[in-house]
């Protein structure tokens, strides 16, 4: 990749934004510009998720665009959050746009909730009606109760608690150490929306368990606001005042299982294959090794010791071992989830778990490491290596 990341602009996350979508979308929009240095009429392009509701239409009409070079949208929601990067990117590398902004928006607490069980089946007249086209293995599972992400994430926590056969009381202990970790790096980061709220292990374990083995402090937050990035070329990037982050690698990598939600796959204890981190790493010219910070889509807790497993980070059935010993931590061997991640900043569809790698290699987290080059994954589905400008 021959781009650069140039400006973040994010809304405050909140229960309760009292902003229409298309509202908290242009704040987001017009911060990410002045973070850059840049104008509204320097845009030329907007990707985004095709289940944000608001369209480009919306924004360009209500920025008063004149025009539009590119429009991209990509599928699914916050697992192909890299690829929506990449797809940037490669319309920038391609000459088809010069300034790509790619924006979320969503009311995800105050609005629809995407955790709640109606939002896939529902009962009109006595009939149970299936609400969510996509995955269509919900037509199969719904009725059966398995209706949202984390019933089926904890399927996958038991399945990986199985196969490497983990007491009750390390599993725990490994899922635990994600939680009040990364709780730790919310409490220092003023935009997390659980700031101001402590976790320690015991109160991790006196949580009440939402589906097993998953307890309430596994889950991440649903959440309003709005978060936007400009990306440009690298060329540009160097000829601005801006502080650059450089994409040195990002992709999708679409399999049964990386594509929401995987029932059926062979193996539901790791999520992607190993040729996915080797394709990625390859392009970047870097190693696992080589990765100083790691953002990790973790909708729950479960997937970040996947993540960590599947793209190389550690040995197959060594996350208990890692977690409860602090690698994750900020004095760790491999820094996870700095600002807190989903669990405890807030849920919003991956694009702040990019933002904090942009974050860290500008020097500007709140929980700031030595890092020259960051990892994001999104459940595998879409990944990216950054580095420092």
């Amino acid at each position: 990749m021959k781009t650069s990341i140039v400006g973040i602009g994010q809304t405050e996350f909140s229960k309760n934004s009292g902003r229409s979508e298309l509202k908290l979308a242009l704040e987001a929009i017009l911060a990410a510009l002045e973070d850059a240095g840049l104008e509204v009429n320097d845009i030329d392009g907007l990707v985004r998720y095709t289940w944000d509701h608001t369209t480009e239409a919306a924004i360009m009409n209500a920025l008063g665009l004149p025009k539009l070079n590119y429009y991209g949208e990509t599928e699914f929601g916050g697992v192909n959050c890299c690829g929506a990067v990449a797809q940037a990117s490669a319309a920038i590398q391609a000459g088809l746009a010069s300034c790509i902004v790619f924006y979320r928006t969503l009311n995800a607490r105050s609005g629809v909730r995407y955790g709640r069980g109606e939002r896939i089946l529902s009962e009109e007249d006595g009939q149970l009606v299936n609400r969510q086209p996509e995955p269509p293995g919900d037509v199969y599972s719904a009725p059966f109760g398995l209706l949202v992400p984390g019933q089926h994430h904890a399927l996958y926590a038991q399945a990986y608690k199985g196969h490497y056969g983990l007491t009750d009381e390390q599993f725990t202990d490994m899922l635990g150490s994600v939680a009040v970790t990364q709780r730790g790096y919310a409490n220092n980061n003023p935009r997390a929306l659980l700031r101001d709220r402590k976790l320690s292990m015991e109160e991790y374990r006196a949580g009440r368990v939402i589906t097993e083995p998953l307890r309430i402090y596994d889950y991440c937050l649903e959440t309003d606001g709005a978060l936007a990035l400009v990306i440009v070329s690298q060329e540009r990037a160097r000829a601005m005042s801006a502080k650059a982050v450089d994409v040195l690698a990002a992709g999708q990598y679409v399999h049964p299982g990386s594509v929401p939600m995987y029932l059926y796959a062979d193996k539901t204890y790791s999520l992607v294959p190993e040729e996915a981190g080797e394709q990625l790493f390859g392009r970047a010219g870097l190693s696992p090794s080589d990765i100083d910070v790691a953002m990790l889509y973790d909708a729950t807790s479960m997937m970040v010791p996947l993540a960590l497993e599947d793209f190389g980070f550690i040995g197959r059935g060594e996350a208990h071992d890692f977690m409860t010993s602090g690698g994750n931590g900020p004095n760790g061997k491999l820094p996870v989830n700095t600002h807190g991640g989903l669990l405890s900043e807030g849920y919003f569809h991956g694009l702040n778990t990019i933002a904090e790698g942009v974050r860290q290699l500008r020097g500007e987290s709140p929980n700031q490491v030595d890092a020259e080059t960051a990892f994001v994954t999104l459940r595998g589905a879409s990944s990216m290596v950054l580095g420092r400008a």
